[in-house]
């Protein structure tokens, strides 16, 4: 932008009066200074037809209050040359935005109604000679020195800017006084499927050089003006359109609440989600428990029914599971909907059903007496024992003793606490005569069982073939099949050891050595449940909500995994489990396939170009549009590329200054370089090249302006008067009459036209 013109003084040189001086005075009046109240709008995702509205603020700011008085000037907005309010988007997204004001949406400070309002600007002296800001209330914006200063586009012989002007009278848009503001209306109206971006453009301008009675340009101000420093500016606009029908996908679609004692601990609910995955609107038909479910099972959460989910919206069906017993109980539950492809979704619950890979078998241990007791009182025999569960309370697990002899429960062990510590009193009487094996069998609830034994003789003697002294010898009947073992004798409760200890010719059998479900797989091999012949490592993997194969994941590769990560599995109506671009929430696009998954493909579906060039969103933003020699304004370039590549930059200028601090980001800083002297100001285009990963490329470009150090861009305008004094004739010799009219008249030469830096 151009400094202002040294202006002549408006009024004659004064000769010297009499003894009262001419009051000399110097007004500094800022130009516009065009400000918006935001730089990006946000819209959201739209369904196709809806339309959204957002507001910008555009306001004129350059403006000062002193002593109540409004001193700024008129700002041109709109058509001038390349002047537009409007909207420039890039190729294929045209008719989306929509910008639109109104007039009477002008609010001002209340100190420039006072001043008369719209077209009168800001306050003046009474007695001034030469007008200050001018009837359209404001002062120069650039653009009226014969040198050339201060022009959005074009430049003159020695390189600077041109005039703004061309004596004719130029056209605007919209003029706003200092101090005011007007909302501009932009609506987002979906005219394409997809992310959309555009770019509203706004320019301030100004009006053509005054011109005398003979059509001579004068030194008086235009009638409107351009903000000098930032005549061009933008807001990036941005939302997304969404055409097409809701999709429906309920996750997960089985649920196991394991093992749950009856009056223990509640089992946590099952919370199945109900989502919207698809592009319009849902509606949820209702959530109801089949008639045959066990009474066990009932939804807690509220009534669903003619539930509307928006499209990216899910809600949550919950169920409890309370079980008055330890039987296996079922249950499915139907979720409807309108959903074309899934009307109707089944999911299936169970409880106290099959083994529960969680649970971890009980434990008993007999800690009075030892093996291998004689037990010759007709007092009741006392067996102190100890039992232990790590899923469920001890004092409800089931403990029995059981007598080898009589083949028989002889008494129950269940503790009363659940401290797991019980001492049990067996009569006299219910013994036989001879040695006997008492074994301790506790049960959980889900059936597993772990037992603890003692050997005692009852009213007899130790047998002479017995060597270790646990009442068995190798003679005896049954005999001790490890007479140097007091572990193992007939009947004795198996233990991990490598021994057979309860001589029945197989070993460790119900321990984790052993392989209790058939196999071939012990769980110190790694079998992860033992109690399931469908469950070792390297099983196939079953849709049971199993791990099957024991590698700490369920169901992978089967209907209920979500194979390739994209959230979704067969079950949840991924039509291709083995493509992560592929599922009910993924973006159609122009490749041939259905990759949400909807029944439609590509153009049908309103799919996106996998092979779409990038845009320039509006022109490269700068910090400023015009600056000074060796300063520096950063520049922004918003590139969107449909297929969601990300582009590489490469930044530069006309004139190849260089002065780019990084030319390869998509933000820079840019040197405002020197200028060759005598040079009043200079254009510089400025460009970004974007190239996506295909090799497309894109160019936007923008246009700055670098003025010397001299020339006072940042400075206001300043205006001279001179208020004449009172003529009282007090006399004075001719010479005193010269010397003060020469003094007044180097103060008009030296009057000049400033911007002050903001």
């Amino acid at each position: 932008m151009a400094t202002r013109p040294i202006l002549p003084l408006v009024g004659p040189l004064l000769a010297l009066a009499a003894c009262t001086p001419d009051e000399i005075t110097t007004v500094a009046t800022p130009y516009p200074e065009m400000k918006l109240s935001q730089d990006q709008l946000e819209y959201g995702t739209l369904e196709w037809g809806e339309t959204q509205e957002r507001t910008v603020v555009l306001s004129n700011e350059g403006y000062v209050i002193e002593n109540d008085v409004l001193r700024g000037m008129v700002m041109g907005v709109g058509s001038h040359e390349d002047g537009r309010v409007g909207i420039d988007i890039g190729p294929g997204m045209e008719g989306n935005f929509t910008v639109a004001w109104n007039d009477d949406d002008i609010e001002c400070d209340p100190l420039y109604t006072a001043a008369g309002g719209a077209g009168d600007g800001g306050e003046t002296s009474p007695d001034a000679k030469a007008s200050d800001s001018g009837s359209g209330g404001g002062g120069g914006g650039g653009g009226n020195d014969s040198d050339g200063g201060g022009s959005s586009g074009g430049g003159d012989s020695d390189g600077g800017p041109t005039d703004t002007g061309d004596g004719e009278g130029e056209d605007y848009l919209l003029l706003l006084p200092p101090s005011c503001s007007i909302p501009l209306t932009i609506k987002f109206s979906p005219a394409d499927v997809g992310e959309v971006w555009g770019s509203l453009l706004i320019d301030s301008v100004q009006a053509a050089t005054p011109v005398d009675e003979n059509g001579e340009p004068t030194d008086d101000l235009p009638e409107y003006l351009r903000d000098p420093v930032n005549w061009s500016q933008q807001v990036w606009l941005h939302g997304e359109a969404e055409h097409g029908q809701g999709a429906v996908v309920i996750s997960p679609r089985s649920w196991d609440f394991g093992y749950v004692y009856p009056g223990g601990e509640e089992a946590d609910p099952a919370r199945i989600a109900i989502s919207n995955v698809g592009t319009g609107d849902i509606t949820v038909g209702s959530a109801l428990l089949a008639e045959d479910c066990d009474t066990a099972f009932a939804i807690s959460s509220e009534a669903i029914a003619n539930r509307v989910l928006a499209a990216g919206e899910s809600t949550l069906v919950e169920i409890t599971y309370t079980p008055d017993s330890t039987d296996a109980a079922y249950c499915e539950m139907e979720i409807t909907s309108n959903d074309p492809a899934n009307s109707a979704v089944s999911v299936t619950m169970k409880g106290n059903s099959g083994a529960d890979p969680d649970n971890t078998p009980p434990t008993a241990a007999v800690r009075w007496p030892e093996p291998g007791y004689e037990y010759n009182s007709p007092q009741p025999l006392d067996l102190e024992i100890n039992v232990f569960d790590k899923n469920q309370p001890a004092d409800s697990l089931t403990c029995r003793v059981k007598s080898m002899l009589q083949e028989a429960n002889i008494a129950d062990c269940t503790p009363v606490d659940a401290s797991g510590h019980v001492v049990v009193s067996i009569p006299r009487d219910t013994f036989n005569t001879g040695v006997d094996t008492l074994t301790v069998v506790v049960t959980d609830a889900e059936g597993i069982s772990a037992e603890a034994s003692v050997s005692v003789l009852v009213n007899t003697a130790y047998p002479d073939s017995d060597d270790d002294g646990d009442g068995f010898g190798i003679e005896s009947e049954p005999p001790d099949c490890d007479d140097h073992n007091r572990d193992s004798y007939p009947d004795a409760a198996e233990v991990f050891d490598g021994d057979d200890n309860d001589c029945d010719g197989v070993t460790d059998e119900g321990t984790e050595g052993y392989d209790d479900d058939g196999d071939a797989v012990t769980e110190s091999e790694g079998d992860c449940n033992d109690y399931n012949a469908q469950v070792y490592p390297g099983a196939p993997e079953r849709a049971d909500s199993v791990d099957n194969d024991c590698d700490g994941r369920s169901d992978e590769t089967t209907s209920l995994y979500d194979d390739d990560g994209d959230g979704f599995a067969e079950v949840n109506n991924d039509c291709n489990d083995a493509e992560a671009d592929v599922s009910p929430a993924a973006e159609e696009v122009c490749d041939g396939i259905d990759n949400d998954c909807d029944g439609l493909e590509d153009s049908a579906d309103g799919c996106v170009s996998t092979d779409s060039e990038p845009i320039v969103v509006g022109t490269p933003r700068p910090s400023q549009n015009a600056c000074m020699e060796g300063e520096s304004i950063s520049l922004t370039a918003k590139v969107f590329d449909a297929d969601g590549q990300t582009p590489t930059y490469q930044w530069g200028d006309d004139n190849n200054t260089g002065g780019f601090d990084n030319p390869t980001a998509q933000t820079v800083n840019w040197t405002c370089p020197q200028l060759e002297e005598g040079i009043s100001g200079r254009n510089y285009t400025l460009y970004v090249l974007a190239t996506d990963p295909d090799g497309h490329q894109v160019w936007g470009y923008t246009l700055v302006t670098v003025y010397p150090d001299d020339r006072g861009l940042y400075d206001d305008y300043e205006v001279t008067t001179v208020t004449e004094g009172s003529g009282c004739g007090c006399g004075g010799s001719s010479d005193d009459s010269a010397a003060a009219a020469s003094a007044v008249g180097l103060l008009g030469v030296a009057a000049m036209l400033r911007r002050r830096r903001g």
